[in-house]
């Protein structure tokens, strides 16, 4: 498990520099994908960056009224999973908490639209997600599940093609962390797992991951690719590209079970470029 606060994210480069690794995050631009996480948001006001404004035509300024926080983002035109704070249209005084699912995709007008979907948060405990994109039948689907409760589920059709991420990284507890986006929306809370998949997963492997990730574990002495793929869990059917429980860590990296080597690496916003 990992806790953020607030002032940085970790993050799964969309290639690698020295071809150390085996399949990575930028195939997912070329098929099916899903993003896999277990999260305990951070929901009290009081502790987050109200970073939703909206113009007061009372006070004639801009005034804060929530909260956004990225999960797991890719950066450009921000697509993936968020928390939200956000006051109800009938109750403007109260916020409501909720898990949001965004994708930005082509017309074929030429213009760039999003879908969003959302799943409104009751309780301040656990909550299991996956949004996956399934690309011949153009739909997205949001899953969301609180603590000891069943699956929710909703889908919906693009009327389009996902915009072109190339170059666009895998961010885990925030939005873009790179000094040079104004908006980073950095997440508050606690995560412990993350799976980045090149498929639409089934029930069933969707719940194999959420039943056996707590137990993953490292190889102690070698990482050599196939021998870890026979040790761990066999997820190859899945197709995942990077998969972890934040358990195996350095300081500064967290490990990637799916033996590819897309090792989540700790960022902060001053350290600049990645």
């Amino acid at each position: 498990m990992i806790t953020l606060d607030g002032t940085h994210g970790w993050v799964i480069s969309y290639t690698n520099k020295h071809n150390i690794s085996g399949k990575v995050v930028e195939d997912i631009n070329h098929g099916d994908w899903a993003f896999c996480t277990s999260v305990k948001p951070e929901w009290n006001p009081d502790k987050l960056d109200m970073n939703i404004s909206q113009f007061s035509s009372e006070l004639d300024r801009d005034v804060s009224i929530g909260h956004r926080g990225g999960i797991v983002v890719r950066n450009g035109r921000h697509s993936g999973i968020f928390n939200v704070l956000w006051p109800f249209d009938d109750h403007p005084d109260v916020l409501g908490k909720f898990i949001k699912g965004e994708i930005w995709y082509d017309t074929p007008e030429g213009k760039v639209e999003i879908a969003i979907l959302e799943s409104r948060i009751f309780e301040d405990d656990w909550v299991d997600i996956v949004i996956s994109y399934n690309k011949s039948k153009k739909c997205v689907t949001l899953q969301t599940r609180e603590q000891n409760q069943e699956w929710k589920t909703k889908t919906l059709e693009i009327n389009g093609q996902i915009i072109d991420y190339s170059g666009s990284h895998v961010w885990i507890g925030c939005a873009n962390a790179f000094e040079s986006c104004p908006e980073p929306q950095f997440y508050n809370g606690h995560i412990r797992c993350l799976g980045v998949f090149n498929s639409v997963l089934s029930e069933k492997d969707r719940d194999k991951f959420y039943k056996e990730y707590h137990d993953f574990k490292g190889i102690p002495k070698y990482f050599r690719s196939n021998a870890h793929k026979r040790q761990v869990y066999n997820f190859e059917k899945m197709n995942p590209l990077a998969f972890t429980n934040f358990k195996t860590t350095t300081p500064y990296k967290a490990f990637d079970f799916s033996g590819n080597g897309n090792h989540p690496i700790i960022y902060k916003r001053e350290w600049g470029v990645y």
